[in-house]
C-alpha cells in the first residue's frame, strides 16, 4: 500500500511541478490507437485490422519482451518489420520495462539509451521518437529527462487531450474490454468531436479471450469501425504532433516552477 501511494505522489507531483504544455486549437478531432509491451496479437491483430481499414497505429516496445514468451507470446523482429513497411509507429516503452518512480534516474536514463540502441540495431533507420510510461509511473526528474530526448510521453490518466495539454503526461482511453463496454468507448469519441480533441486509444493484447489489460479482435475492430464510420482522422502519435504544430497557435511551453528539485 505503502509503494502504491509512494507512486501515486510521484506522479501527481511530476505533473504540477513540470509540463510542457501546448494549447490544442484543432479543426477537428483526432484519434491514436496505440499498444504498450506489445503481445504478437497487439501486432497481429490489432495492426492488422488497422491496416484493413487504411489506418495506422503507435506500438510502444521494450526490447525485454523481443521473442519473450512467458506468460503470452511477444514480438519478433518479423513483427517490427512489417508494422514499419504499413506505415506504424514505434516508441519506447524502457528496454527492461522498469519501474520507473523506483529506479534511480541514472539507471533509468542508461535503460532508455539501451532500448534505442536495441532497436537500431534491428532497424537501422528506425528512431523511437515518443515514450509509454511502464504502468503509468513518472516522477519529476524523470519526465524532464524525456522531454529533452522524446517529442512526447504517454501516460494512462483516463481522458480527452483536450485544450491546455501537456505532451509529456498525454492522457488515453483504455481499450480494457472487461473494463470498459462499447458504448462507454462510443461515448468517448462523442466527446472527442464535441472538442476537436485528440483521443488516444491503448492496449496490450487483441485476441480471443484477452487479459485484463487487452481485448477481443471483435472488439477492437468495433471501435476501428465507429472511427471509421465517422470518418475521423487517425494517426500515429507522431503524426498527430505534427499535425498539431502545424495548427496549433503557439508551440509548446515548458512550465516548471522554481522550486528545489
Amino acid at each position: 500500500m505503502f509503494q502504491r501511494i509512494q507512486k501515486l505522489v510521484k506522479r501527481e507531483w511530476a505533473g504540477i511541478a513540470f509540463r510542457q504544455e501546448v494549447q490544442l486549437e484543432l479543426p477537428h478531432p483526432v484519434v491514436s490507437f496505440t499498444f504498450d509491451d506489445v503481445p504478437a496479437s497487439g501486432f497481429e491483430n490489432g495492426g492488422r485490422i488497422l491496416t484493413e481499414h487504411g489506418f495506422v497505429g503507435t506500438f510502444y516496445v521494450s526490447q525485454k519482451f523481443l521473442n519473450a514468451d512467458d506468460p503470452v507470446e511477444y514480438f519478433t523482429r518479423e513483427h517490427l518489420s512489417i508494422a514499419v513497411e504499413n506505415g506504424h509507429e514505434l516508441g519506447c516503452h524502457t528496454h527492461g520495462h522498469i519501474q520507473l518512480s523506483r529506479t534511480p534516474l541514472e539507471t533509468s536514463i542508461h535503460d532508455l539509451k539501451n532500448n534505442r540502441r536495441a532497436f537500431r540495431s534491428l532497424l537501422p533507420n528506425l528512431r523511437l521518437s515518443n515514450f509509454s510510461y511502464p504502468f503509468g509511473e513518472q516522477t519529476l526528474a524523470i519526465k524532464k529527462h524525456l522531454s529533452r530526448t522524446y517529442r512526447s510521453a504517454r501516460g494512462v490518466g483516463q481522458a480527452i487531450n483536450c485544450g491546455q495539454t501537456d505532451l509529456f503526461n498525454l492522457k488515453t482511453i483504455r481499450l480494457y474490454e472487461a473494463q470498459y463496454p462499447l458504448d462507454f468507448i462510443f461515448k468517448k469519441l462523442d466527446e472527442a468531436e464535441r472538442c476537436n480533441g485528440w483521443l488516444i486509444f491503448y492496449t496490450h493484447d487483441v485476441k480471443e479471450n484477452p487479459s485484463s489489460w487487452g481485448c477481443s479482435p471483435q472488439y477492437f475492430e468495433a471501435v476501428v469501425q465507429e472511427t471509421a464510420n465517422r470518418q475521423l482522422a487517425v494517426m500515429t502519435v507522431n503524426e498527430a504532433l505534427d499535425f498539431i504544430e502545424m495548427k496549433t497557435a503557439r508551440p509548446p511551453e515548458t512550465i516548471s516552477p522554481n522550486f528545489n528539485n
